[in-house]
């Protein structure tokens, strides 16, 4: 595993790490003030944010693997992971909005606060063995 892939790798845990403890406490303030439906909501906007970093740490994988061999494919691969997470997010926002009728506030609540994972992760090129 090349260094870069070992900082990505360490990188996106971290961002998990932080968008769980975020969806925890968004749904748990939830549940104190408004509820089980609405914390039920929150916690499904926020698996939403967590589905979707995973799969792109795993897309950024895979280009990594593939502009080993060509550079295009590499950034063809980012593009189309890139879709991917925006469709899938879509899919997944209408699905709880609509079939399983959650609270679409509490649900882009704990979506948008999962995202805010992204501004306290510090990129830390320093690995500790």
């Amino acid at each position: 595993m090349t260094f870069a892939a070992k900082v990505m790798h360490v990188t996106v845990r971290r961002v998990l790490a932080i968008q769980l403890l975020i969806v925890l406490g968004v749904s748990a303030a939830y549940l104190a003030t408004a509820g089980t439906y609405m914390a039920q909501s929150a916690l499904y906007g926020g698996g939403i944010a967590l589905l979707s970093t995973w799969l792109m740490a795993w897309r950024i994988t895979k280009a990594a693997e593939a502009a080993a061999q060509d550079s295009n494919r590499g950034a063809l691969v980012i593009y189309a992971g890139a879709v991917q997470r925006f469709f899938l997010t879509l899919v997944l926002m209408a699905l709880g909005m609509g079939s399983l009728k959650l609270s679409p506030v509490a649900v882009l609540v704990g979506y948008a606060a999962a995202q805010l994972a992204y501004t306290f992760n510090k990129v830390d090129t320093r690995l500790r063995t």
